[in-house]
């Protein structure tokens, strides 16, 4: 009947009219055509003829009586899982006498069964920390003390802060602070020779202001920078002891005192500080700002040995700085690039397990403000077993910063396992990956999520960490990771804001077949 009147109204105009029945829009002269893209898979729609490109243009207007056929593509490690609506089955090709809707799905590969040996018993919840702090007890501000970092943390709003000052000066029989401010005046220079009450002991003074700060729902925490200049420097977080590479024998000698220590019990410390007979076997260590303590570009122990993988140690080195402001005042442009993502993907493709740090590494009193690189820490509790418990198990994850747009939070499950896992999974099959992405303070994440699986040795050291995986657009990755029958293969998710500016790394999922 619709029909016939439109028939009849147009005889009455004397004027032709367009066939067709309902639905039409522009005077019954075009139709439009919507693709719904869903499931758990991820895929694009294309059109022939052009018009729809869907990924991002998913509705397009066409002729009315236009024949439309759409090509379905599934995204590495899915598949298409066919159309309905307007169209059904695996191909889809109609005449547009209408307004219409189809739908496409997309479905990640069959899941394979995956366990890990360090599932977390509960849920996780973020928590956002300073690592790498120093004060008047090293090189920082000459003023201060692991308190004043401790308090900067509380007053804006972290959840725990580590201080990590250079283990050069924490010895009992060594009083030195060699912050720049020294050298400037008589003032400076008294202030850093002349010891206060106490100033003989800095990693017990340290201990006990930590113990003062602590309140609840606030985790300081006390921890070293070993510093060598040839090999690089080590944060070394919640060990009872130190050690000294200018004492040790790690300052330029070797790697092997330090490594040594690292797996040694720690028993009491039986030299009162002089040097730690007592080891870190209770420490976690944290590889700080690489590329950046060499002796020279050609020097082959730069970076560790370049990475060199030490087995006895893979447990407690959980960490590597992709982040680090490492000045005084505002962060530097610098602090805003990729300029550790290579050194993140070579530490991996070494063999070491280590998880995503940012860094703040700051020498005066801006410990803790926004504008510097915090880590964010998934752990069951909120004490320092929980975050102890939570580090060791890789659950980190880096942000740039928190400033507005920056302050991210970050939800990562493959195959119902959260980041830092190591999956041991059934071969043949796949391990569904998705990363999802929103803002703290509960706003629309759109950005850049980017998936990586190795190093990329065509790209420039410190420019970045090369071609992608694979990349989607908005807030929400999903992906099918393969279980390669070739061993242990590591992925992890550069988060960018839609500029293209990296703002997070997520901390590795490893998978390996049984």
């Amino acid at each position: 009947m619709r029909g016939f009147w439109s028939a009849t109204l147009c005889a009455f105009a004397l004027m032709g009219c367009g066939g067709g029945s309902g639905g039409a829009s522009d005077g019954g002269s075009q139709h439009r055509l919507t693709v719904v893209v869903d499931g758990d898979g991820d895929g694009d729609v294309v059109s022939t003829p052009a018009g729809i490109d869907c990924g991002t243009q998913c509705a397009a207007t066409f002729d009315a009586g236009n024949t439309i056929t759409l090509t379905a593509s599934a995204a590495a490690g899915g598949r298409f899982a066919g159309f309905d609506g307007a169209c059904s089955g695996d191909t889809c090709t109609l005449t547009l006498d209408r307004d219409q809707t189809v739908n496409a799905h997309f479905t990640a590969a069959t899941a394979s069964a995956c366990d890990s040996d360090d599932a977390p018993g509960g849920p996780l919840l973020p928590y956002r920390g300073l690592i790498h702090a120093h004060t008047a007890y090293s090189d920082g501000d000459i003023h201060s003390t692991p308190h004043d970092v401790f308090v900067a943390g509380h007053d804006n709003g972290l959840d725990f802060v580590a201080v990590t000052d250079h283990s050069d000066t924490l010895n009992d029989i060594l009083y030195l602070s060699v912050g720049s401010d020294c050298f400037e005046s008589l003032t400076g220079l008294l202030t850093c020779l002349v010891p206060d009450v106490g100033d003989f002991h800095k990693w017990e003074a340290t201990r006990q202001q930590q113990d003062a700060d602590r309140v609840n729902g606030y985790v300081p925490i006390r921890g070293f920078e070993w510093t060598s200049d040839r090999f690089g420097h080590i944060n070394v977080l919640f060990s009872s002891n130190f050690t000294n590479a200018k004492l040790d024998g790690g300052y330029v000698g070797s790697m092997t005192p330090f490594w040594d220590w690292l797996q040694r019990a720690p028993g009491p410390d039986l030299t009162a500080g002089v040097t730690a007979l007592g080891g870190g076997a209770d420490g976690l260590g944290i590889f700080n700002h690489p590329g950046d303590k060499c002796l020279s570009d050609n020097d082959a122990s730069c970076n560790w040995n370049d990475f060199e993988y030490v087995a006895g140690t893979d447990a407690q080195m959980i960490g590597i700085e992709v982040f680090n402001s490492g000045t005084s005042g505002d962060r530097p442009e610098a602090g805003r690039k990729d300029r550790y993502a290579d050194h993140y993907m070579r530490a991996l493709d070494q063999g070491w397990h280590v998880g995503a740090i940012g860094g703040e590494d700051m020498h005066d009193t801006t410990w803790a403000l926004p504008s510097h690189p915090k880590t964010v820490v998934l752990a069951e509790s909120l004490d320092e077993a929980g975050l102890y418990a939570a580090m060791k198990a890789r659950r980190t994850y880096a942000l740039v910063g928190r400033l507005a747009g920056e302050d991210l939070t970050i939800d990562l499950d493959a195959g119902g396992y959260p980041m830092g896992a190591r999956l041991q999974c059934d071969s043949g099959a796949g391990v569904a990956l998705r990363v999802s992405v929103s803002r703290a303070d509960g706003t629309p994440f759109d950005g850049i999520l980017q998936l990586y699986d190795h190093a990329d040795p065509d790209a420039p050291l410190a420019d970045g960490p090369g071609s992608p995986l694979f990349t989607a657009r908005g807030d929400t990755l999903r992906y099918t990771l393969p279980v390669g029958a070739d061993g242990e293969h590591w992925f992890f998710v550069r988060v960018d804001n839609a500029a293209g500016e990296s703002l997070a790394y997520s901390s590795p999922i490893w998978i390996r077949p049984r």
